[in-house]
Formats: structure tokens, C-alpha cells, sequence
């Protein structure tokens, strides 16, 4: 039987044709969302734009109607005065023009306005207030001027036009005067102030007349030009009232655009480029005038592009979070399927970290104790330091003590004769030199304790001062018994340094010890003691004139076991762990000679502040 239904298995579409389509799909939807975003952000700009436009020509337009109101009244309050109704009545009387030129040039000084002038019946010029300018209106007739034919005729005129005498453009105001004697009183004033503040001011303006004839301008090369082609019969009337003289009146050089079909916009060329701007335009009421507004645009068409690649990024970010979710779902549905082999090498590895933390800690443990077993060593070399010291001036303290002992036995027999004989006086003097040679001895036992001491590092201020006279002390002995003058120089009032008494004056012995063993190898010298300051620290200097330190000594000096001395007289410990003790201070230990002879070392350590109370 035959099959009813047949199935067609159309073929999948290849993967680079499905890629193909969504890119396309992508660029196209981004482009119409970019232009989308263009379009209507540019319309919102421009329309903001159009509208600060129209009210900053209300606000001009308002401000040209006031300024040039205010002018209005004196012509009018002028025809009323006899004295221009008594010149017209006799042009020929000089007495009377000079009168009428004093009174028009004292109203137009108080005015501010740039000219007033008296017109006869036939467009003579009677008297003005500039009469005593060359370029004076005096004797010229304006009877072509539409201002003068308009007042004859109505009682009242207006118009703007260059000045057929001075050249110079003004509006003119122009009055009947009223009475048997015909005549007209003009006013004419400058705009020239109100130009130079549009220039000055923030967006393009131009004010064009009826005609279309552009009369003022924020900028000097649209001035007497046309917003349109002037007809002839345009052109031939304009010549024959000269409102803007013989200027050739061409049209301005303005192209539409199409960035917006509800708005107008406008190339319009301009002294150094096309300015592409949106054009609004404001009537002046009663005057015949229209202001123009010239709106540069680009600012509007940066800010629109601006916004159209922020929604093309928008609509971009928004495919790659679509794509990034999309890729965290199906990441989501791997990590399920693989969680029982994650948690297995989780667990594995939180085992080994578990070992290893436990080998670290053993391994922290086991430094912790060697650095327990090295500090104590080395404080035992440090005391073992000191009493190889002891041991090696055993004679001379030795030698120090015996003097004081044999005369406490001498004087100890007289003090007895003298009792014996009743010599009180005598026997107390004895007693009291016994006393004092007790204090000697305990000095000295007491200077040997305290150098003698086990102790711990402590850092404290310690005065150098008196760890000089303490390290004088032990070795002023050894220092007689070999000729050897010690010079121990002032110390700097109040110095103190960062340290432990018994240490540094350990060092300052050693270093002592060398210096007049040094010194003795050439019979005999100095070893001087001498404290500075250098920044923040201390500089013990110790120096001898012995035979100084040779280049092999000084590449070895601080190295363990190494002495110059015979054997038997030191262990090669003594710079060795005076070297340390300045380092675990906080200083350091420098060797070297001297360039007038002999060696010298440097002890440096912090300065702090004295336990006495002064730096």
C-alpha cells in the first residue's frame, strides 16, 4: 500500500551560513538601534535649540523696540518749540539759525542721538546739531529721503538708510511740525552700539529690512547683503531713495540642508567657512523688520552621535549578555555533570594542602627552635667574649687591686702603733685612707661584676658618657702597664644612643684593648676615645698610632679566629663579636686607617633620647 504521507527532511543549514546570518542580524538591528537613537536625540537638541533661539530674539527684538521707543518723543516735543517754527518762518535770519543750531546740538548731546536736523517745506536743511562738523547737514536737501515725505504726509516718518552726507548708517525719526509754517524736525541715531554687542554675544544675528536687505549684522560680511536677489524695480527704488547709497547689495551665499525636515536648517557662508546652523526668525512689530538667528548645530550633531554610539554599545552589551548568559546556563549544566569528579579532587587537594600545612608548621617549629638555639649561642659567645677579657687583663687588674691592699696593711700596723701610743688624731687620719682605698677596690670589683654579668638583649637609651668612663675604667689599668696614654675628649652634652650599657662598653673595651695593644707595638702612644654626631647617629671613634692595618688585615678584619696577635694572646673573637653586638643594636662596625698614621674604628648607633632628659 502506498505511503499517504511523505515526509521531506530539508538539509540543515551549514554552520558558517548560520554564523553569516546572525552577525547580519546583529549589524543590522545595531544600525537601525544607532540610528534610531541619532534621529531622535539630534530632533530633542535641535528643538531645544530652536526654541533658546526664539526667545533670545524675543529678548532682542524687544530690546531694538525700546531702544529705538525711547527716541520717539523728542522729535515731537522739538516741533512744538517757537524757536524752529521762527526759523522756518525766516530761513534767511542768522540769528535765528544760530539759535535753533545751539538748542538741536544741546538736546542731541542730552539724548545721545547721533544727529537732529530742521527740513523746510522743500527738503532744505535749515539747522542741525552737528552745524559745526565739515560733513554738517546744514544747506543739504533730503525732500528724496522717505522719512521726509512721509512726515509731510502723515505727520510722521521712520527709515534706515546710510547717511547720503557722512556715510555713516542711523535710523531716522522724523515729525511734522504743527502750525502754519511748514517744516519737518529728524532725529537720526546710531545703532552701531547694539551691532557691537550682538558680535560680542554668544550665536549669529542679522536684522534685514522689508526689501530683504541685511542692515545689521554680528558679523561684518553679511552687512549689506540680500537674504534673496534684489529685483530690478527693487534695486532702481532703493537707488533712488539712497537708503544704502551705491553698495552693489549682493545676496548671501546660503544652501538648504535636509538634517531635519521640521526644522530649518542652513549653510551660510561666512568670512572663513560654510557655518552650518538652524535659522529662526523674529518680526519686529511695527517696523517692517526681521531678526534672523544663525544656531551653529554641529555641538547638537556631536552630542546626537555621541548617545547613537552609546546605543549601539547598549544594544552590543546587551547581545553579549544575552550570549554570556546563554554560556553561563550551558557552563552551568557542565559543572553538574562533572560535580562528583570535582568534589573528588577537591577533597584531594584539601588533603595534600592539609599535609602540607602540617610539614610547613614542623618546618616553622624546627626554625623557631634552631633561631632559640642561635640566639643562645650567641650570647654565650658574647659572655665568653667578655670573660676572655677578664682573663686577659687578670694582670693588670690583678697588679690594680694588689697597690691598694699593700698599704691597707701598712697603714693598718701604724693605725695599731698609733692607738697603742695614744695618737688618735693620727690613727683616724689612717682610717680614713683605709676607707678610701676600700672604695677603690670595691670600684673596681664593682666596674669587673657588672662587665662581667650574663645578660639578655634589652634596647634602651644609653648615655655615652658614661659608657666612655666605664670602658676608661677596665682598661686604664692595662693601658699604664704598657705606656699608654688614653685620651678620652668631651662628649657632646646630653648624647645618647640606642643600645645596652654592658654591650656597648664590651665593644668600646675590645676596641680600647686593641688600640693600646697596637700602640705598645711602637713603645708606647695614644689611644683617643671621641664621640660625634652625624644626622641620626652617634659616631664612637677609637683610634691609636700604632702601625695601622694592612690590605690583607683589613679584607679579614671582622672574620672569626683571625688575629695579628702572638698565640696565646687572643682568640680572634674580639671584632668578630663586637661586629654583632652593633649590628643586633641597630649601627654597624667600619675599620680602617688613618691618613696621619695608625688605625681607627667607627662604632655607629642610633641617637635617642637621653633617659636624663636631653637629646
Amino acid at each position: 500500500m502506498p505511503s499517504l504521507f511523505i515526509t521531506d527532511h530539508p538539509k540543515k543549514m551549514p554552520r558558517w551560513q548560520r554564523s553569516f546570518a546572525l552577525l547580519l542580524a546583529v549589524v543590522l538591528g545595531g544600525a537601525a538601534v544607532a540610528y534610531a537613537a541619532w534621529r531622535l536625540s539630534l530632533d530633542l537638541a535641535l528643538a531645544q535649540t530652536r526654541d533658546d533661539a526664539q526667545r533670545h530674539l524675543r529678548f532682542v527684538a524687544h530690546e531694538l523696540t525700546g531702544a529705538l521707543d525711547k527716541y520717539e518723543a523728542v522729535p515731537q516735543v522739538l516741533a512744538r518749540h517757537p524757536a524752529l517754527a521762527g526759523l522756518l518762518a525766516e530761513p534767511a535770519s542768522k540769528t535765528q539759525q544760530a539759535a535753533v543750531n545751539a538748542l538741536l546740538e544741546g538736546v542731541a548731546h542730552d539724548a545721545a542721538a547721533a544727529a537732529i536736523f530742521l527740513i523746510d517745506a522743500r527738503g532744505l536743511t535749515l539747522a542741525s546739531s552737528n552745524w559745526r562738523e565739515p560733513q554738517t547737514f546744514v544747506g543739504q536737501n533730503y525732500a528724496y529721503r522717505p522719512y521726509f515725505r512721509d512726515a509731510m504726509a502723515s505727520g510722521g516718518g521712520h527709515f534706515y538708510a546710510r547717511g547720503s552726507t557722512t556715510g555713516t548708517p542711523g535710523y531716522f525719526i522724523a515729525h511734522r511740525l504743527a502750525g502754519a509754517t511748514a517744516g519737518v524736525v529728524v532725529l537720526k541715531v546710531s545703532l552701531d552700539e547694539m551691532e557691537a554687542n550682538w558680535a560680542r554675544s554668544a550665536g549669529e544675528l542679522m536684522l534685514a529690512d522689508a526689501r530683504g536687505v541685511v542692515f545689521l549684522a554680528s558679523r561684518p560680511e553679511w552687512k549689506y547683503r540680500t537674504l534673496q536677489p534684489l529685483s530690478d524695480a527693487t534695486r532702481k527704488e532703493l537707488h533712488d531713495t539712497q537708503q544704502y547709497g551705491d553698495l552693489p547689495l549682493p545676496a548671501l551665499a546660503r544652501e538648504p540642508s535636509r538634517t531635519s525636515t521640521e526644522l530649518r536648517i542652513e549653510r551660510i557662508a561666512t568670512a572663513a567657512k560654510k557655518l552650518r546652523a538652524l535659522v529662526t526668525e523674529q518680526s519686529v512689530q511695527g517696523r517692517g523688520w526681521t531678526l534672523l538667528s544663525f544656531t551653529e548645530i554641529r555641538g547638537a550633531e556631536q552630542i546626537a552621535t555621541g548617545r547613537a554610539w552609546a546605543a549601539a554599545l547598549g544594544w552590543v552589551s546587551l547581545l553579549l549578555t544575552l550570549a554570556y548568559l546563554q554560556l553561563r546556563r550551558r557552563r552551568a549544566r557542565e559543572r553538574l555533570a562533572a560535580q562528583g569528579e570535582l568534589r573528588a579532587a577537591y577533597d584531594s587537594l584539601e588533603t595534600r594542602i592539609a599535609e602540607r600545612t602540617r610539614e610547613l608548621q614542623a618546618r616553622v617549629d624546627e626554625l623557631h627552635r634552631t633561631e632559640q638555639t642561635l640566639r643562645a649561642t650567641q650570647d654565650d659567645l658574647v659572655q665568653a667574649g667578655k670573660l676572655a677579657v677578664l682573663g686577659q687583663m687578670a694582670a693588670s687588674i690583678t697588679h690594680e687591686i694588689n697597690q691598694p691592699l699593700a698599704a691597707l696593711r701598712a697603714l693598718n700596723d701604724n693605725a695599731r702603733v698609733f692607738l697603742e701610743r695614744g695618737m688618735q688624731a693620727d690613727a683616724e687620719t689612717n682610717l680614713q685612707s683605709i676607707d678610701s682605698l676600700t672604695q677603690r677596690i670595691a670600684a673596681i670589683v664593682g666596674q669587673l661584676k657588672g662587665f662581667a654579668r650574663r645578660d639578655e638583649l634589652r634596647v634602651q637609651p644609653v648615655v655615652v658618657a658614661e659608657a666612655f668612663q666605664a670602658a676608661v675604667a677596665l682598661v686604664s689599668a692595662e693601658a699604664r702597664r704598657q705606656r699608654v696614654r688614653l685620651d678620652c675628649l668631651p662628649v657632646p652634652e646630653g648624647l645618647a644612643v640606642l643600645g645596652q650599657q654592658v654591650r656597648i662598653e664590651q665593644v668600646l673595651v675590645n676596641l680600647l684593648r686593641n688600640g693600646i695593644d697596637a700602640s705598645a707595638e711602637k713603645g708606647g702612644g695614644t689611644v683617643t676615645l671621641q664621640a660625634e654626631v652625624d644626622a641620626s647617629q652617634a659616631l664612637l671613634r677609637v683610634s691609636d698610632d700604632g702601625p695601622g692595618l694592612s690590605d690583607d688585615v683589613q679584607a679579614r678584619l671582622f672574620e672569626p679566629f683571625f688575629t695579628t696577635k702572638r698565640r696565646g694572646d687572643g682568640l680572634g673573637l674580639g671584632l668578630s663579636i663586637s661586629a654583632s653586638i652593633a649590628n643586633a643594636l641597630g649601627g654597624s662596625l667600619q675599620g680602617g686607617n688613618r691618613p696621619e698614621g695608625g688605625a681607627q674604628f667607627i662604632l655607629r648607633l642610633p641617637i635617642t633620647q637621653s633617659p636624663h632628659g636631653r637629646a
